[in-house]
């Protein structure tokens, strides 16, 4: 049996005529609002895109890597290590180039396996044992090494924006920069978290109306902080929310806002 494709978002299917203005002004009213600080008069906000569960070329995944590279716009790909094998990330590569200083080739967990019994999925969580957590991390750290080499950025992505304490900490032990996480995920102190706070696919409201405004007010309010985080998930795309992408890509480029890279953060 051909497996089902992930649930595509009410909004995708329902992209309004006016989305155009809509996406204006939201990046505008963002600026604005980050501008009302006297500090941040003359500072410019920051805009990341990270893409997640990335390992496989489909033909989704290979059409939203043409579509930065085509914008020449930095994508942090967070790459699954278990899903990962030299001649899927040989084809990858040849859309988004380990010279090419747009892409954040950076690890996702090991499995992409959620290991909780009951409540919100996570794969490294408190409810594993330490010594087993680490023991992943390690062998999907030496597996993307292996096929990406001094590329990899030392940067980790959770599986579903989640994990223990503990696997935060080994995650620094093995010599991890930075994380990155949805900005709801609890606090930490144990390394530099790079918060994403837009989500154009994981989406779950009923009507395509009630997404889109909730979408325009993440990015507003993401605009708004100085610093917004977008994540992807190509499997959850089709040609709407491609043709979405490359028109935001495209606006953004007429407005005071600076995509970056993933890793200067790390920093």
């Amino acid at each position: 049996m051909a497996k089902q494709r992930p649930y595509i978002s009410a909004l995708w299917h329902a992209v309004p005529s006016n989305i155009h203005a809509r996406l204006e002004q939201s990046i505008q009213r963002g600026i604005e609002d980050f501008h009302t600080s006297p500090q941040q008069a003359s500072a410019v906000p920051k805009i990341f895109f990270r893409a997640d569960d990335i390992a496989i070329p489909s033909s989704q995944c290979t059409a939203m890597l043409k579509i930065f590279a085509e914008h020449n716009t930095p994508l942090a790909l967070a790459a699954v290590p278990a899903w990962s094998t030299p001649s899927r990330i040989e084809k990858l590569l040849s859309v988004a180039p380990n010279s090419n200083d747009l892409w954040c080739w950076h690890q996702h967990g090991w499995s992409h396996i959620s290991h909780t019994l009951q409540g919100k999925k996570c794969e490294f969580g408190s409810n594993r044992p330490t010594e087993e957590c680490v023991e992943e991390l390690q062998q999907g750290t030496a597996t993307l090494t292996s096929l990406l080499g001094d590329t990899l950025q030392p940067v980790f992505t959770p599986p579903w924006n989640r994990m223990g304490e503990d696997s935060i900490t080994a995650v620094k032990e093995l010599g991890f920069k930075a994380i990155s996480r949805s900005e709801s995920a609890p606090k930490q102190n144990i390394l530099p978290d790079i918060p994403v706070n837009v989500d154009l696919h994981t989406r779950s409201e009923l009507t395509a109306e009630s997404g889109w405004n909730a979408l325009l007010e993440e990015l507003r309010a993401g605009i708004a902080s100085g610093r917004c985080g977008v994540m992807l998930h190509h499997e959850r795309m089709n040609p709407a929310a491609e043709l979405f992408l490359q028109r935001l890509l495209i606006i953004l480029q007429s407005y005071p806002v600076q995509p970056v890279p993933l890793y200067p953060y790390m920093l």
